[in-house]
């Protein structure tokens, strides 16, 4: 009965600081991998400064200076707004990709003290008993 706890008890220790750290890594890397497609950080970036929904005008057919520059102005407009809410769609998947990043540090910490805690809750535990 003795060998097989003390054989439990390794196993155990050899899967909380081995093959869970691994498992634990690729849930966390997942995590950062869904925030930066589900938001589509990379495509956003590339297209930050193509105009918003591709709306715009037409430049007109013939030379009129006043119609050119209201069509350019309103173009531009369009990039500007499309920029805007790109770099804010950007900014909060980000947040999320961050979040993620500092959860799964929070994780790793307490999965790595975890063991340390459970068994010094225990020993209290008895020493309640036994004291009083």
């Amino acid at each position: 009965m003795k060998i097989k706890t003390l054989s439990l008890i390794e196993h155990y220790i050899s899967w909380h600081y081995g093959q869970a750290y691994s498992d634990i890594y690729h849930v966390w890397t997942n995590f950062i991998w869904f925030f930066f497609n589900f938001f589509s950080i990379k495509l956003l970036f590339s297209t930050l400064l193509s105009p918003w929904k591709r709306m715009g005008e037409e430049y007109p057919a013939g030379f009129d200076i006043g119609r050119a520059a209201q069509t350019w102005v309103v173009n531009v407009l369009m990039r500007f707004v499309g920029a805007g809410v790109r770099l804010i769609v950007i900014a909060v998947g980000l947040s999320f990709a961050l979040l993620a990043f500092l959860l799964g540090l929070v994780v790793l910490i307490v999965w790595t003290v975890m063991p340390i805690f459970f068994v010094a809750l225990i020993i209290s535990g008895f020493s309640l008993i036994i004291y009083g």
